[in-house]
């Protein structure tokens, strides 16, 4: 990338981010842009989320002759006694990625980039999350000095784009937990009336009141399964939701799915809309339903818009058996990484490390005593039993 051309900038004022929109508009459609990319969605983030928590903007662009043909926006944020900089996103699991113009040269932009936030961020650490393997920015990421590997994961990806309707795409589907599709819905409609409904603008006061139903089954699923996030509790990603769907935002991001039976909220879910590329946001249901799989039923529905639309469909971070089962087994795996940017920032990583060692240690000496204790409890009736 020569410097004749390209100009790279950090932006670090709320009003010199909020002046990008109609760039960043034009940059987001010409680069068919993912939803967690969009300026809509990278606002409300800051707005809601971010700024409010006290962290600091340093957004990334790149302009070509005045043209703007890179954004990656970040934050900076204190925790402890060190200086860590990330994506900016609500606090859930974000895939990491830089919004690019398709027709720049993007290894040497991406590393132009990854200097920039590693150089002049003034962060310990950079922490870059949920980081798809076979990208460009994946592949400098990992030859970082001090870039530290830190878990894998996978997102499932439903590619529908070319599928040519509904029935043809069921037939290449085997059974979820022994059901086809529509089975689900069939059997819950014995109990009553099912309602399923895609709310439009002209819903739009029963958005506050569905997110708040939403966030509270999921609360409650996560006291269940013991899969906490602190953005679940957060009035801050509330508001974030509400604001997504509110349909004075212009082109609406986000669309939420309803099921009803008899009237009565029994799941929900909210998608993120791409120029080719759907997200599952949040999905959740009434546990006094659960025999019904309701989430199932919403499920369903949403994968069937999303083929109507023609778009693919990102299920998110997760290796649950729906997401395999609508995905047909089709994955991006995604990489993690801390990297430090000063010693003081490797100090940081290694005092981490030892935690997350210490943690795991504890984890499996306590599973070891748990097993010791159901063996000894199980020798002692087999003595008693014995002995009888």
């Amino acid at each position: 990338m020569g410097d004749a051309q390209a100009q790279l900038e950090i932006i670090t004022d709320s009003e010199a981010f909020r002046a990008l929109q109609s760039d960043w508009d034009a940059l987001w459609s010409r680069a068919n842009g993912r939803h967690h990319q969009a300026f809509a969605v990278c606002w409300l983030c800051w707005l809601h989320v971010a700024k409010p928590a006290g962290r600091q903007l340093r957004c990334i662009v790149c302009r070509e002759q005045g043209k703007l043909v890179m954004v990656w926006p970040l934050v900076t944020y204190r925790q402890l006694f060190w200086t860590l900089l990330r994506p900016l996103t609500p606090d859930t699991a974000e895939h990491t990625s830089i919004l690019m113009d398709d027709e720049v040269r993007a290894p040497d932009m991406v590393a132009s980039a990854c200097r920039a936030a590693t150089r002049l961020s003034g962060a310990d650490v950079l922490l870059v999350p949920y980081l798809s393997e076979g990208t460009h920015l994946h592949d400098v990421v990992r030859k970082q000095a001090g870039a530290v590997f830190l878990e894998r994961d996978i997102a499932p990806m439903a590619k529908l784009r070319d599928e040519t309707d509904w029935d043809t795409f069921c037939a290449t589907l085997g059974r979820l937990s022994g059901r086809k599709p529509g089975a689900r819905e069939r059997r819950l409609a014995k109990e009553g009336r099912v309602t399923v409904r895609l709310l439009s603008d002209e819903s739009a006061d029963e958005y506050s009141t569905w997110v708040d139903w939403l966030l509270a089954c999921k609360r409650e699923w996560a006291q269940r399964t013991g899969k906490k996030g602190a953005w679940l509790y957060s009035p801050a990603y509330r508001d974030f939701l509400v604001n997504l769907l509110d349909p004075a935002q212009g082109d609406p991001m986000t669309r939420l799915f309803v099921v009803t039976l008899d009237e009565a909220p029994v799941a929900a879910l909210i998608a993120g809309i791409g120029k080719s590329c759907v997200a599952e946001l949040i999905s959740g249901f009434d546990a006094a339903y659960s025999a019904f799989s309701p989430g199932s039923i919403v499920i369903e529905h949403f994968v069937k818009w999303t083929l109507q639309q023609r778009k693919d469909l990102d299920f998110g971070i997760g290796s649950e058996s729906f997401k395999a089962y609508w995905s047909r087994d089709n994955i991006v795996v995604t990489h993690s990484f801390r990297i430090a940017n000063t010693r003081w920032g490797l100090v940081a990583i290694r005092a981490n490390e030892a935690a997350r060692v210490l943690k795991q240690r504890i984890t499996d000496l306590r599973r070891k005593l748990r097993q010791t204790k159901r063996l000894n409890v199980s020798e002692v009736l087999s003595s008693e039993d014995k002995a009888m």
